[in-house]
């Protein structure tokens, strides 16, 4: 990892029984010298076991768990990832002594554990202030549309703030393998979802949240869109919301509020489906469940949609900052009664206002 981070040549390093990974190993190394890394740091793990002699790449390999800790500039918060290495021994060059090598980081029982994009594909770090991002192609309009939407989201979520000096960090596979991969998900489970601000470690309430990009859908996507999913990530990763208390609807429904804020225009798919729906078969009588954001869920889109207006229904009738308040509170932990009670009403008002207000958009 020294060699790899100086720009030294890791050939020795690695074993060339396995030319395939050799040349991934390569991509690896060659990204621990290309990027600034705050923090990097390679500790073998406590669990190793022997290869079967039909897996073995060398005599004598074996398998080890080796703890990668990784930070980027002006992060304050370590990512954490356990992966998996093949090493063996293998003769020095020219009769030398025998020496450790790396040869192989398939074999281990990761089944669908995430590793970072870096150890996965080429990638390079640009910046813009307090916006960073990974990507291996020339990012276009990525990385200014990223600090626009940190910018539009420190603007507005007031007291729901619970990073204020952290940076937005996107990364951008360059597939959608790599996007699961990143993830930690199984293949295609995560097909429809179009980014996710995703905790890098075991554990959410200490790991840095990244935006990692499906690029299939966000190749779909016009300027707008970009720029509205990009707002509703930041919003995520700004609020931390990777295991919030708060009910999943809120989550979602708060952060496309904010994004429609930012981009009005934006918000014109949604409405006319939550129109539509409200036409065909009424105003529903509770919010989304969890279930209905389940990222294989047959009517997600319109889940988020109903979510959205059931945020916009606190903030038109209550205010801005209420709705702030009101999603601090339950951030917090707090009970739907007592975060109510805070903007000065109640969970069965909410309701009953968001129906009527569905109403009203219907009859338009």
């Amino acid at each position: 990892m020294a060699t790899a981070r100086r720009g030294g040549s890791t050939a020795a390093l690695v074993s060339a029984r396995d030319p395939v990974f050799a040349a991934r190993a390569a991509v690896w190394a060659a990204n621990l010298g290309r990027v600034d890394w705050s923090q990097m740091s390679w500790t073998a793990g406590t669990r190793s076991t022997d290869l079967a002699p039909s897996s073995r790449t060398a005599p004598g390999a074996w398998v080890q768990s080796v703890v990668v800790r990784w930070a980027l500039p002006g992060q304050a918060r370590v990512a954490q990832e356990e992966l998996w290495l093949t090493f063996a021994d293998e003769a020095g060059a020219d009769g030398g002594p025998a020496t450790i090598v790396i040869a192989g980081d398939g074999a281990g029982p990761r089944g669908d554990a995430p590793a970072p994009i870096w150890w996965q594909q080429a990638v390079t770090l640009q910046r813009a202030g307090s916006t960073l991002l990974l990507t291996a192609r020339p990012a276009g309009t990525w990385l200014e549309e990223a600090a626009a939407a940190r910018d539009a989201v420190r603007k507005r979520i007031g007291t729901a703030d619970r990073d204020p000096d952290g940076p937005l960090v996107v990364e951008l596979p360059q597939s959608r393998a790599v996007f699961e991969q990143t993830l930690g998900v199984t293949s295609t489970s995560y097909a429809g979802v179009a980014a996710a601000a995703w905790p890098m470690g075991p554990e959410t309430s200490s790991a840095p949240i990244h935006v990692v990009v499906n690029p299939e859908l966000t190749a779909q996507l016009s300027d707008l869109g970009r720029e509205v999913l990009l707002t509703h990530e930041a919003v995520h990763v700004a609020t931390r919301s990777p295991g919030s208390p708060a009910p999943t609807w809120l989550v979602e429904g708060y952060a496309d509020q904010i994004a429609y804020r930012a981009h009005p225009a934006g918000r014109a798919p949604a409405e006319k489906a939550v129109r539509e729906l409200v036409r065909e078969k009424g105003a529903p009588s509770t919010w989304p469940t969890e279930a209905d954001f389940a990222p294989d869920a047959a009517d997600l889109d319109l889940a988020y949609d109903l979510a959205w207006t059931a945020a916009r229904s606190i903030a038109s009738a209550y205010g801005d900052d209420a709705l702030n308040r009101f999603y601090a509170a339950l951030d917090r932990g707090e009970s739907m009664e007592e975060a109510a009670e805070r903007i000065g009403t109640t969970p069965k008002q909410l309701r009953q206002r968001w129906r009527a207000d569905l109403a009203d958009l219907a009859g338009r």
